[in-house]
């Protein structure tokens, strides 16, 4: 089941090396990998692929540019059921990498990441603004406020609905947020000046957010709606991997919210599906089992 209209996401890509080790390895040590895989990461472009998988026509807006790798990320991206739109497709450009080491002990990961600097000449006319009409919704992760911020001040003129990714604070997000109706966000996401979840629901209600989630991994996640707070408890797994879990939630909430306009509904069957992608090595594995984790969701809802 999916909506008639687009759901667009706006925000970065990566190219995700990933390595599973048994234990993280010490300093000064070399260490062979059980494991390797490679594929487009990023939170809005996970977040594209997760709402994708679940059937909505899905749209990202990311700048690759011309490079040695662009044509391996384009290919993974389509291929997924997502369209690209690249502002830079005809521009040269880098590649941002990420290596992630993944203990199969416990299913942790850490990441090490490189963004060039380069000056992107965003071209936000990739987007055909006047046809706003055809999307019910937009996630933006943070990345390129200059590119997100017209989008989601002209989406949120016309009562379409905008969703922040808040994966940590970054430059740009103070004039992003005014524009945003939803804010999901981690447990490590803090406003300025804020140091506790009740400072951060203040924070973004002062941007006039009525609709805010904080995530906490495996533990409850913590919802502000309008003037009531409430805690959803997470499916608990045994989890393998968690590389991208945050940003399949957000990808699966997109969905679901634009099929029922239900906040606490759709994070609730967005947990589900975060929660299940954790038991699969990779990003992209547990995809093959997308009808499966469907069918868990309506059995339980």
């Amino acid at each position: 089941m999916t909506t008639s209209k687009k759901i667009l996401f706006v925000g970065l890509n990566t190219v995700d090396m990933q390595f599973f080790v048994n234990g993280f390895p010490k300093p000064n040590t070399k260490t062979k990998a059980k494991q390797n895989e490679i594929a487009a990461g990023g939170p809005a472009t996970n977040a594209a692929i997760a709402c994708a998988a679940l059937g909505s026509q899905t749209e990202l807006l990311s700048p690759i540019g011309k490079h040695s790798l662009s044509r391996f990320l384009i290919n993974d991206i389509i291929k997924h059921g997502v369209q690209l739109l690249d502002p830079i497709r005809d521009i040269d450009s880098k590649p941002i990498f990420a290596s992630i080491i993944t203990d199969e002990i416990n299913g942790e990961r850490t990441i090490f990441s490189y963004h060039p600097e380069v000056n992107h000449t965003l071209l936000i006319e990739e987007l055909e603004l006047e046809n706003y009409h055809e999307y019910s919704m937009a996630l933006f992760d943070g990345f390129y406020p200059d590119l997100a911020i017209p989008i989601a001040e002209l989406f949120k003129q016309h009562g379409i609905t905008t969703v922040l990714d808040g994966g940590s604070w970054k430059s740009g997000l103070s004039e992003l947020l005014p524009f945003i109706d939803i804010a999901i966000c981690s447990s490590d996401f803090y406003v300025p000046g804020t140091n506790s979840i009740s400072d951060l629901f203040e924070s973004l209600k002062d941007y006039d957010i009525q609709k805010i989630a904080i995530t906490q991994g495996a533990d409850s996640i913590v919802c502000f709606n309008k003037k009531k707070v409430t805690e959803l408890v997470v499916p608990q797994v045994k989890a393998v991997d968690t590389l991208g879990a945050g940003d399949f939630i957000h990808g699966a909430f997109c969905h679901y919210y634009a099929l029922e306009s239900n906040f606490e509904l759709a994070l609730q069957k967005a947990s589900v599906v975060a929660s299940e992608s954790c038991t699969f090595n990779g990003t992209r594995s547990w995809l093959q089992n997308i009808d499966a984790i469907k069918k868990t969701i309506e059995q339980i809802f």
